[in-house]
């Protein structure tokens, strides 16, 4: 049976890539959440959400966005939710059935990694407030024209995603690549392939599946 981290190590790099999409349209620009009409703004941009769940600094757990009471959100805000509770009941995953988790097992991001991917959303959302953030998944082809990542920006969200998550470093690579049919080869330790943009990626793994070097630089996870 899959657990959380496999569902992390499976999806992470293609949301992580959403989301790089996501800041490359919008920016830092300033935003404006509506929760009566599903709309966050980003200055003159407007885009379709729905709500994901929230994380409380004061009590350190999430809460799925159908279990909340002291908010009041729209049905029509809750479907991605729910189908996501439907999801993890087929699936197996107590996580998702639950209606809060200890953020010591599980957190916003977690969750928004894997739902990015089930609901095929463009990307997510987190949006501070004091005391806690809400997580929103976005809706908007505006955002899934943005360019892929290159071998930069690619680098850069992996190593976050393996420092952060204790995954399978090797496992969580070739999900991505093989997702983005980039054929990605194997050569004893090394994996190469060619990115959407061109660039040729080269990394190295010890026998653990652990990333030792990424296009010749060294690296310490």
């Amino acid at each position: 049976m899959n657990t959380l981290s496999d569902y992390i190590e499976q999806y992470g790099l293609l949301s992580l890539e959403k989301q790089d999409k996501l800041t490359l349209l919008v920016g830092e620009h300033m935003h404006e959440i509506d929760l009566e009409n599903g709309k966050i703004r980003f200055d003159d941009r407007e885009i379709s959400f729905q709500a994901l769940g929230t994380e409380s600094d004061n009590t350190l757990t999430w809460l799925w966005a159908w279990a909340e009471e002291q908010t009041e959100v729209s049905e029509d805000l809750l479907t991605t939710a729910l189908e996501l509770r439907d999801w993890g009941k087929r699936e197996g995953i107590r996580e998702f059935v639950v209606p809060g988790v200890d953020l010591d097992k599980a957190d916003g991001l977690a969750f928004s990694l894997i739902a990015g991917e089930v609901c095929k959303a463009s990307s997510f959302y987190r949006d501070v407030y004091e005391g806690g953030s809400l997580f929103v998944l976005l809706f908007d082809n505006a955002i899934d024209r943005q360019p892929p990542f290159d071998l930069t920006r690619l680098s850069k969200q992996y190593i976050y995603l393996i420092s952060r998550y204790e995954l399978h470093h090797r496992n969580a690579l070739l999900s991505y690549l093989n997702a983005k049919g980039l054929y990605p080869l194997s050569h004893g330790s090394q994996i190469t392939s060619k990115l959407e943009t061109g660039e040729l990626l080269n990394v190295e793994f010890d026998k653990a599946g652990r990333l030792t070097s990424l296009n010749g630089e060294a690296v310490e996870v």
